[in-house]
């Protein structure tokens, strides 16, 4: 699956529930479906308030070598993360600074990074691996 959305927080709760459908169906838990459903919220919103001038978030879900992975992108420059492990805010009044270390703690693997010369702007990739039955 591949979808663009306008940059706007109205689509957040949209672009979820689709990514979901995805996560039930590849059979992965009930639980870690939860986790990356809200570790998505957090790419999402992150894409939403940081993106760029194309005013677009585009989110691409797929299987790979036993994992399922959600990439969402947008236009905005992008930024150098701390290396991980990404830590929480020491206030507790903090209004940000929660998504990359909730993120790296609801998933499997994260990689954050900016886009190459023909993409731009700035990914940020989810995986969360697929249980063998």
């Amino acid at each position: 699956m591949e979808r663009q959305f306008p940059a706007d927080a109205r689509i957040v709760p949209q672009a979820r529930h689709e990514a979901l459908a995805l996560c039930s169906a590849s059979g992965i838990s009930d639980d870690d479906c939860a986790e990356l459903d809200l570790a998505l919220g957090e790419a999402l919103a992150n894409a939403v308030r940081h993106g760029g001038s194309d005013d677009l978030v585009c989110l691409a879900v797929w299987k790979y070598n036993g994992n399922l992975i959600l990439k969402v992108h947008n236009g905005g420059p992008g930024f150098d993360p701390p290396k991980p492990p990404y830590p929480m805010p020491m206030s507790f009044s903090a209004t940000s600074g929660r998504g990359l270390p909730l993120m790296e703690t609801l998933t499997d693997a994260m990689i954050v990074c900016r886009g190459d010369a023909e993409e731009g702007g700035s990914s940020t990739y989810l995986v969360k691996h697929i249980p063998t039955t």
